[in-house]
């Protein structure tokens, strides 16, 4: 689990808040900790889609 001091709301972002009062460290380390959820995403993404594929190929047959 993330430590608070590591999480987009640690400093005080939540999606879609002005980003103009961020420094440019807050904003690279904030993207890359929205780049890495977003892999996260996607991730789970893929294997709910691998599921429903498994389960339709099983149906199919």
């Amino acid at each position: 689990m993330q430590d608070e001091d590591e999480s987009p709301r640690a400093l005080g972002y939540t999606l879609g808040d002005d980003l103009s009062r961020l420094s440019v460290g807050d904003l690279e380390a904030l993207a890359a900790r929205l780049r890495a959820e977003a892999d996260r995403v996607d991730t789970e993404r893929r294997r709910k889609e691998n599921a429903i594929g498994g389960a339709a190929a099983l149906f199919k047959n």
